[in-house]
Protein backbone atom coordinates (compact mmCIF):
# COMPACT_ATOMS: atom_id res chain seq x y z
CA UNK A 1 0.00 0.00 0.00
CA UNK A 2 2.97 2.31 0.59
CA UNK A 3 4.33 1.54 -2.56
CA UNK A 4 0.79 2.40 -4.43
CA UNK A 5 0.72 5.69 -2.45
CA UNK A 6 4.17 6.75 -3.36
CA UNK A 7 3.08 6.00 -7.14
CA UNK A 8 -0.38 8.18 -7.00
CA UNK A 9 2.49 11.13 -5.25
CA UNK A 10 4.88 10.86 -8.15
CA UNK A 11 1.97 10.85 -10.84
CA UNK A 12 0.58 13.91 -9.47
CA UNK A 13 3.61 15.83 -9.07
CA UNK A 14 4.67 15.23 -12.81
CA UNK A 15 1.24 15.30 -14.19
CA UNK A 16 1.19 18.99 -12.67
CA UNK A 17 4.56 19.90 -14.70
CA UNK A 18 3.47 18.15 -17.99
CA UNK A 19 3.38 20.22 -21.23
CA UNK A 20 2.13 17.39 -23.08
CA UNK A 21 -0.70 14.82 -22.90
CA UNK A 22 -2.75 11.92 -24.43
CA UNK A 23 -5.95 9.79 -22.78
CA UNK A 24 -6.78 6.47 -24.54
CA UNK A 25 -9.39 4.07 -23.99
CA UNK A 26 -8.64 0.78 -25.70
CA UNK A 27 -10.01 -2.91 -25.93
CA UNK A 28 -6.42 -3.83 -24.43
CA UNK A 29 -2.80 -2.26 -23.47
CA UNK A 30 0.22 -1.13 -24.31
CA UNK A 31 3.84 -2.17 -24.09
CA UNK A 32 6.90 -1.62 -25.69
CA UNK A 33 7.29 -5.55 -25.91
CA UNK A 34 4.55 -5.67 -28.66
CA UNK A 35 4.77 -9.29 -27.54
CA UNK A 36 3.74 -8.58 -23.93
CA UNK A 37 0.81 -6.37 -24.88
CA UNK A 38 -2.50 -6.54 -22.62
CA UNK A 39 -5.76 -7.90 -24.22
CA UNK A 40 -8.11 -6.78 -21.31
CA UNK A 41 -9.67 -3.00 -22.13
CA UNK A 42 -7.27 -0.35 -20.60
CA UNK A 43 -7.30 3.53 -19.91
CA UNK A 44 -3.63 4.57 -20.63
CA UNK A 45 -3.12 8.31 -19.47
CA UNK A 46 0.43 9.36 -20.84
CA UNK A 47 1.92 13.01 -19.78
CA UNK A 48 5.54 14.03 -21.30
CA UNK A 49 7.91 17.40 -20.76
CA UNK A 50 8.17 19.49 -23.64
CA UNK A 51 8.88 16.82 -26.74
CA UNK A 52 11.45 19.29 -28.45
CA UNK A 53 13.74 19.50 -26.16
CA UNK A 54 17.34 17.37 -25.82
CA UNK A 55 16.19 16.06 -23.04
CA UNK A 56 12.92 15.23 -21.54
CA UNK A 57 10.96 13.54 -18.99
CA UNK A 58 7.72 11.19 -19.25
CA UNK A 59 4.94 9.38 -17.90
CA UNK A 60 2.62 6.28 -18.80
CA UNK A 61 -0.16 5.56 -16.46
CA UNK A 62 -2.44 2.61 -17.58
CA UNK A 63 -5.56 1.17 -15.64
CA UNK A 64 -7.68 -1.91 -15.99
CA UNK A 65 -11.39 -0.57 -16.99
CA UNK A 66 -12.68 -3.82 -15.85
CA UNK A 67 -12.10 -3.40 -11.87
CA UNK A 68 -10.70 0.28 -12.41
CA UNK A 69 -7.17 -0.94 -11.06
CA UNK A 70 -3.51 -0.05 -11.92
CA UNK A 71 -2.00 -1.84 -14.86
CA UNK A 72 1.62 -0.37 -15.27
CA UNK A 73 2.97 3.22 -13.83
CA UNK A 74 6.03 4.02 -16.05
CA UNK A 75 8.54 6.85 -15.64
CA UNK A 76 11.00 7.63 -17.87
CA UNK A 77 13.84 10.60 -19.02
CA UNK A 78 15.27 9.94 -22.29
CA UNK A 79 18.13 12.32 -23.82
CA UNK A 80 18.69 13.45 -27.56
CA UNK A 81 22.34 13.05 -28.16
CA UNK A 82 22.14 13.20 -31.57
CA UNK A 83 20.06 15.44 -33.38
CA UNK A 84 20.31 15.93 -36.97
CA UNK A 85 18.39 14.61 -39.70
CA UNK A 86 19.81 11.19 -38.05
CA UNK A 87 18.33 10.49 -34.62
CA UNK A 88 19.76 8.90 -31.36
CA UNK A 89 17.92 8.93 -27.90
CA UNK A 90 19.03 6.93 -24.89
CA UNK A 91 16.90 6.61 -22.19
CA UNK A 92 16.20 5.06 -18.69
CA UNK A 93 12.77 3.71 -16.94
CA UNK A 94 13.38 4.97 -13.51
CA UNK A 95 11.39 2.60 -12.62
CA UNK A 96 8.33 0.80 -14.66
CA UNK A 97 5.88 -0.58 -11.99
CA UNK A 98 3.20 -3.25 -13.05
CA UNK A 99 0.58 -4.23 -10.67
CA UNK A 100 -1.64 -7.29 -10.38
CA UNK A 101 -5.51 -6.46 -9.35
CA UNK A 102 -4.39 -7.36 -5.79
CA UNK A 103 -2.27 -4.46 -5.89
CA UNK A 104 0.86 -6.51 -5.62
CA UNK A 105 3.90 -4.55 -6.99
CA UNK A 106 6.66 -5.61 -9.12
CA UNK A 107 9.21 -2.87 -10.55
CA UNK A 108 11.51 -3.12 -13.64
CA UNK A 109 14.40 -0.90 -14.46
CA UNK A 110 15.13 -0.39 -17.87
CA UNK A 111 17.49 1.34 -20.54
CA UNK A 112 16.23 1.90 -23.93
CA UNK A 113 17.86 3.51 -27.33
CA UNK A 114 15.65 4.80 -30.27
CA UNK A 115 17.60 5.12 -33.94
CA UNK A 116 15.90 7.07 -36.55
CA UNK A 117 16.68 8.32 -39.76
CA UNK A 118 14.04 10.01 -42.29
CA UNK A 119 13.90 8.72 -45.64
CA UNK A 120 11.60 11.03 -47.20
CA UNK A 121 8.44 13.10 -45.93
CA UNK A 122 6.58 10.34 -45.92
CA UNK A 123 8.57 7.59 -45.12
CA UNK A 124 11.16 7.03 -41.78
CA UNK A 125 13.18 4.04 -40.80
CA UNK A 126 15.08 3.12 -37.52
CA UNK A 127 15.24 1.15 -34.57
CA UNK A 128 14.50 0.41 -30.81
CA UNK A 129 16.38 -1.36 -28.17
CA UNK A 130 15.49 -2.34 -24.87
CA UNK A 131 17.24 -4.29 -21.73
CA UNK A 132 16.35 -4.42 -18.55
CA UNK A 133 15.38 -6.24 -15.15
CA UNK A 134 12.69 -6.81 -12.58
CA UNK A 135 14.09 -5.87 -9.04
CA UNK A 136 12.05 -8.33 -6.66
CA UNK A 137 12.06 -11.33 -9.74
CA UNK A 138 14.94 -12.71 -11.56
CA UNK A 139 13.39 -11.18 -14.68
CA UNK A 140 15.43 -10.17 -17.01
CA UNK A 141 14.54 -8.72 -21.48
CA UNK A 142 16.37 -8.02 -24.21
CA UNK A 143 13.99 -6.28 -27.24
CA UNK A 144 16.02 -5.21 -30.41
CA UNK A 145 13.57 -4.22 -32.90
CA UNK A 146 13.66 -2.47 -36.28
CA UNK A 147 10.96 -0.34 -37.71
CA UNK A 148 9.27 1.43 -41.18
CA UNK A 149 7.18 4.32 -40.21
CA UNK A 150 4.69 5.85 -43.50
CA UNK A 151 3.12 8.62 -42.62
CA UNK A 152 0.48 10.58 -45.34
CA UNK A 153 -2.43 12.90 -44.61
CA UNK A 154 -4.04 11.41 -41.71
CA UNK A 155 -2.79 8.16 -41.81
CA UNK A 156 0.32 6.64 -39.96
CA UNK A 157 1.38 3.27 -40.21
CA UNK A 158 4.61 1.91 -38.12
CA UNK A 159 5.64 -1.53 -38.95
CA UNK A 160 7.82 -3.40 -36.25
CA UNK A 161 9.71 -6.59 -36.47
CA UNK A 162 11.80 -7.92 -33.15
CA UNK A 163 13.54 -10.48 -31.62
CA UNK A 164 12.88 -10.69 -27.61
CA UNK A 165 15.48 -12.89 -25.71
CA UNK A 166 12.43 -13.71 -23.56
CA UNK A 167 11.41 -17.10 -25.05
CA UNK A 168 13.52 -16.42 -27.67
CA UNK A 169 10.50 -15.24 -29.42
CA UNK A 170 10.55 -13.48 -32.95
CA UNK A 171 6.99 -11.35 -34.38
CA UNK A 172 6.06 -8.64 -36.39
CA UNK A 173 3.45 -5.77 -34.99
CA UNK A 174 1.41 -3.31 -37.12
CA UNK A 175 -0.16 0.13 -35.22
CA UNK A 176 -2.24 2.37 -37.59
CA UNK A 177 -3.56 5.49 -36.80
CA UNK A 178 -5.80 8.13 -38.16
CA UNK A 179 -6.19 11.59 -36.89
CA UNK A 180 -9.68 12.53 -36.59
CA UNK A 181 -9.02 15.85 -36.20
CA UNK A 182 -6.68 18.06 -34.06
CA UNK A 183 -7.85 15.93 -30.62
CA UNK A 184 -8.99 12.76 -31.69
CA UNK A 185 -6.96 9.97 -32.76
CA UNK A 186 -8.27 6.51 -33.87
CA UNK A 187 -5.89 3.49 -33.76
CA UNK A 188 -5.59 -0.40 -34.23
CA UNK A 189 -2.47 -2.17 -33.19
CA UNK A 190 -1.95 -6.18 -34.47
CA UNK A 191 0.85 -8.68 -33.25
CA UNK A 192 1.92 -11.70 -34.51
CA UNK A 193 4.58 -14.02 -32.92
CA UNK A 194 6.66 -15.95 -34.96
CA UNK A 195 7.66 -18.60 -32.90
CA UNK A 196 4.44 -19.44 -31.34
CA UNK A 197 2.00 -18.30 -33.34
CA UNK A 198 0.64 -15.90 -30.58
CA UNK A 199 -1.92 -13.17 -32.42
CA UNK A 200 -3.04 -9.77 -30.13
CA UNK A 201 -5.42 -7.52 -31.69
CA UNK A 202 -6.75 -4.07 -29.93
CA UNK A 203 -8.66 -0.56 -30.92
CA UNK A 204 -8.38 2.64 -29.31
CA UNK A 205 -9.63 6.11 -29.41
CA UNK A 206 -7.24 8.39 -28.19
CA UNK A 207 -7.66 11.81 -27.27
CA UNK A 208 -4.26 14.37 -27.23
CA UNK A 209 -4.85 17.37 -24.82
Amino acid sequence: MKQLLAICLILAAFSLNAQTGSIEMSTGGFSFIPAFTSKEPNMIINASTNPKKRLTGALMYMMRMKSMTPTTVALFTRYRFIDKKFKATAGIHIPAFQMTEDYKVTSFFGRELTLSYPLSEKWNVGSFILNGNARNTDFKVTLVSGNTNYHYKKWNLLTQGYYLTVGDLTGVAETISYDINKHFQAKAFGNYTLTDGQVIATVGLKYNL
